[in-house]
């Protein structure tokens, strides 16, 4: 989410009061909804991440 978000700050998304944002849910922190990123990033960073074991993740 962290690095999603970081993204999305990056784009007038993250201006916008929609849901793109969360913003149609009362009470919900705004977030981005979305990989605001090229697909061949998103598969990179997927990757990486399995790569490091799914660092950031809690698997149950």
């Amino acid at each position: 989410m962290d690095h999603a978000n970081e993204l999305g700050a990056l784009t007038l998304l993250s201006d916008a009061n929609s849901w793109f944002m969360g913003s149609n849910i009362p009470g919900k922190k705004r977030a981005i909804l979305l990989y605001a990123n090229t697909a061949p990033a998103y598969r990179a960073k997927c990757e990486e991440v399995a790569a490091k074991g799914y660092e950031g993740f809690q698997l149950q």
